[in-house]
């Protein structure tokens, strides 16, 4: 039993207490309150006095894809290195640890550190390996002279439908690969084997919750990506630390539903979450659906299932007590999800389940109300906005203002949840909080602020991204906040970013990450 005190604990409650301690025993939160009480009601508890920051509920990531954020990052993790210089160094220390012809993969580097560099940069460091390195958002990606000689991109290789071979004077590849022409070096990586997925899959676990996050929701639904074997075996060996929710494909989830079993059922450790359905593209390459076609064509994206197609699919999962998680990032897609949704509420004899819309990204404001009136969860990825914001206006003129609608979805009464979407942005829920708050990132200006109308408080963005997706996950009873009986997650934070504001988030780390009562990871 312990008895932490010292810092202000937000407990993230429905009345969002600030505390000034909490006891935790037995994996389960016993107390919060007045220090002078804890102490007297549990006099032989260990009292852990802490110097600053504060406390906050453990953090929950709403939408991301452990499997592939875990093999990106295993070996040559480039989040936050700020010069070429320091990302030579690490490569070169990478490619001393590989055999001949091994692949070297890197991932998280900024944009500023790719845009000029080109292959005769990265040659040097290795001529025998090829190199890959993804940009944080995987859109970019640099490779050596080997990487392309085995994948056979030359000056005679076309530009893949919606992808581009950066080209020299002369017409040579440079190294640079934008959107599909990555997957022309991509797809021909050997596949790991199943061992070091599984240790990768614990390695990529063990780096979310240095970042506080206590757990997840895994939105991979395709069986390459899926990272739901890995995680089962890792848990039957008692090293599953996190929790997590899987998602599954509809035939997998309609298979479950047949056998009886719904969502939410398993363990603290391990949660059937429900069944996720792709509905349309992406924004950065042009297959978001919209309303309008995009600036400069006649296309406006492309509907991956109609309505009548996703309300049939939709249908038999409630009918099984299986939620759903519609990928809308498009206006039109959006209401398309929604209209699906509405009909099936009021549909006589259809359960009430988990409703989530992944990315909910592009909103006309006549569906904003929506999302509270039929009871849908907006899952969004707040650290995309300022990625996605050049192209926003690029691609959509005056509708860029449709993006990220978050203070307007909450001013109309919705459960907002957000998620990283890792491995294609940041995992760090500081970046993310910043982002809601912010409507920028760290280093850009004011006069960079993504539409600031909607933009929402620092406490709002803490909430999403604890109680909110807590909800979106079905598990608001159990996690999410710091009260009496809930299971005892936290994340101890160097600076109380709640009172010092929002600057303070670029430079707050995490101290501590406490999972059911254990530290499972502690900053020396």
């Amino acid at each position: 039993m312990k008895i932490l005190y010292g810092v202000p604990i937000y407990t993230m409650d429905s009345k969002r207490v600030v505390e000034e301690s909490i006891v935790i025993s037995d994996g389960v939160i016993k107390f919060t309150g007045d220090f002078d009480v804890a102490r007297r009601l549990y006099p032989r508890a260990e009292k852990v006095n802490l110097q600053f920051g504060c406390i906050l509920p453990g953090f929950i990531d709403a939408h991301l894809h452990l499997k592939k954020y875990s093999l990106l990052y295993r070996e040559l993790d480039l989040t936050g290195v700020t010069t070429q210089n320091e990302l030579f160094e690490k490569l070169k220390a990478c490619v001393a640890s590989k055999k001949e012809n091994q692949w070297v993969t890197g991932a998280g580097a900024d944009f500023t550190l790719l845009h000029g560099m080109s292959k005769e940069e990265l040659d040097p460091i290795t001529p025998d390996n090829p190199i890959i390195l993804y940009s944080k958002d995987l859109h970019t990606a640099i490779v050596n002279s080997r990487a392309l000689q085995i994948a056979q991109v030359d000056a005679h290789r076309a530009d893949p439908l919606a992808g581009t071979i950066e080209r020299d004077e002369s017409g040579f590849p440079t190294g640079i690969l934008r959107e599909r022409a990555i997957e022309l070096v991509k797809k021909i990586i050997p596949q790991e084997k199943i061992r070091k997925v599984d240790e990768a899959m614990e390695g990529g676990m063990h780096r979310l919750m240095s970042n506080g996050i206590t757990s997840l929701c895994d939105c991979s639904v395709y069986a390459p990506e899926s990272s739901i074997t890995s995680i089962m075996k890792i848990w039957r060996k008692g090293k599953m630390k996190m929790r997590a929710v899987l998602m599954f494909g509809d035939r997998e989830a309609f298979r479950l539903g047949n056998l009886g079993i719904p969502s939410q059922f398993g363990n603290d450790s391990v949660i059937l979450g429900g069944c996720k359905v792709i509905l349309d593209g992406s924004l950065s390459s042009e297959t978001a659906y919209m309303s309008r076609s995009y600036a400069g064509k006649t296309s406006s994206g492309m509907l991956l299932m109609n309505e009548t197609e996703l309300y049939e699919v939709l249908k038999r999962a409630h009918s099984h007590y299986i939620g759903a998680a519609v990928h809308a990032i498009g206006d039109r897609a959006n209401q398309v999800a929604l209209n699906v949704y509405e009909k099936l509420k009021k549909e006589v004899g259809i359960p009430a389940v988990i409703r989530r819309i992944e990315h909910a990204q592009a909103l006309q404001d006549e569906d904003i109300g929506r999302f509270a009136s039929i009871g849908v969860i907006p899952v969004v990825n707040p650290v995309h906005l300022p990625m996605d914001r050049e192209n926003a206006l690029r691609l959509l003129g005056p509708d860029a203002r449709l993006l990220y609608r978050l203070g307007s979805l909450l001013s109309s009464g919705a459960v907002l949840a957000f998620g990283s979407d890792a491995p294609v942005a940041p995992v760090n829920p500081l970046h993310g909080i910043y982002a809601a708050a912010e409507r920028k990132n760290f280093t850009d200006g004011p006069q960079l602020r993504f539409f600031p109308k909607e933009k929402i408080s620092l406490e709002d963005a803490v909430y999403a991204y604890t109680m909110g997706s807590a909800a979106s996950m079905g598990l608001e009873n159990r996690i999410g906040s710091l009260e009496i009986g809930k299971l005892a997650d936290l994340v101890y934070l160097s600076k109380d970013i709640l009172k010092e504001g929002a600057e303070s988030l670029q430079d707050a780390v995490v101290l501590q990450t406490i999972i059911g009562g254990e530290t499972v990871f502690e900053r020396s």
